[in-house]
């Protein structure tokens, strides 16, 4: 059975407030070390077990950390955002080493005016701050006055002095572009899609990075008297008739999802990546493993970010103002085993 938090201050020889203070309250540092783990190690030893509702009672706080996304898994049963797992593995450790949870909220169709329509979870203040993920940020933030929800906005296209967190989008095509063009390349095209393209176009992009990757490609590009080459849909027929119009020696693509049409389509005309055509990618995830090549391209390390984040949090908590400074990321540059010198073509 389970011992009390009475029996393990008499077995460590504290008082209960002391015992309290170091495995209930957080106020740990308010004792000498040699105390700290005399308590700690007999209330492991007797198996004590806090309650939670009470430290929630006495510190008037859940220590839970609210994720709050655009649902991630649709209807269709195809998961959406799923590279976002780095990220929450990485605060969700560093929070867990300082008593805090993460808790994640799916929202699938954001259409509440105010926050009577807020989900039970966050109308009733169960999470002591939140992050917020890309695809509610206009939506959210008119909502956020009234929670009362102290913020982290991460990828969700905010850009503001304090509380958001992002990797720097248009530096990546900036890399990008610039690396190619110094191993020799004057033929870049960069995947589009024909209907992010098309959005685009109107003035809607899908995302952020979106118009930050190509526009920064396009800028590098004109700087240097070369041209942009958008490559429009992702078929192998479509991919393989551009590829072959603008003889390619290099293209850019949004993510590691493309690098096998890419490959498919390089393969019909008789190219090898990277001998005849390298592919760079704006965005693959630093700690997942690779299984067949190393993608080249700028890595993007969600799970440091996610610590971060859990910094920025912990910070932001004890803010009066609850405000912290933004913060920016940007990649890692690698050639990997999809680009080298442009071909002699």
């Amino acid at each position: 059975m389970a011992t009390g938090l009475k029996e393990v201050a008499l077995i460590a020889g504290v008082s209960v407030q002391t015992a309290s203070d170091i495995l209930n309250c957080g106020r740990h540092d308010r004792y000498n070390p040699n105390t700290q783990a005399r308590v700690k190690e007999v209330a492991q030893e007797q198996r004590y077990r806090p309650q939670r509702l009470g430290r929630v009672l006495r510190a008037q706080s859940t220590g839970m950390i609210g994720f709050v996304t655009a649902n991630f898994s649709p209807e269709d049963g195809q998961l959406e955002f799923y590279n976002v797992y780095p990220f929450l593995v990485g605060m969700s450790h560093h929070l867990s080493a300082r008593d805090y949870h993460v808790g994640l909220l799916e929202i699938a169709e954001f259409q509440q005016k105010n926050d009577k329509d807020l989900p039970r979870c966050l109308q009733e203040r169960f999470y002591d701050s939140l992050v917020i993920h890309w695809g509610l940020a206009e939506k959210f933030a008119g909502l956020m006055p009234l929670l009362g929800i102290p913020a982290i906005w991460w990828d969700a296209g905010l850009f503001l002095p304090n509380n958001c967190l992002d990797r720097d989008e248009a530096e990546v095509g900036r890399t990008i572009t610039n690396h190619l063009i110094e191993l020799g390349h004057r033929r870049i095209g960069f995947m589009v899609g024909q209907r992010s393209w098309e959005q685009y176009k109107q003035g809607n992009p899908p995302h952020y990075s979106y118009s930050q990757r190509y526009e920064s490609y396009g800028a590098v590009l004109h700087e240097r008297g070369l041209e942009e080459i958008p490559i429009k849909g992702y078929g192998v027929p479509q991919l393989t008739a551009q590829m072959k119009k603008h003889q390619l020696t290099a293209i850019v693509t949004m993510s590691t999802a493309s690098v096998p049409y890419v490959r498919l389509a390089a393969h019909k005309l008789g190219w090898s990546v990277p001998q005849d055509l390298s592919v760079a990618v704006c965005d693959f995830e630093e700690r997942v493993r690779q299984t067949e090549m190393c993608v080249g391209g700028v890595s993007y390390d969600r799970y440091a970010v996610g610590r971060q984040a859990a910094e920025m949090l912990l910070e932001l908590l004890t803010q009066r103002d609850r405000t912290v400074a933004s913060a920016k990321f940007v990649g890692e540059f690698c050639v990997g085993d999809t680009i080298s010198r442009a071909p002699a073509r």
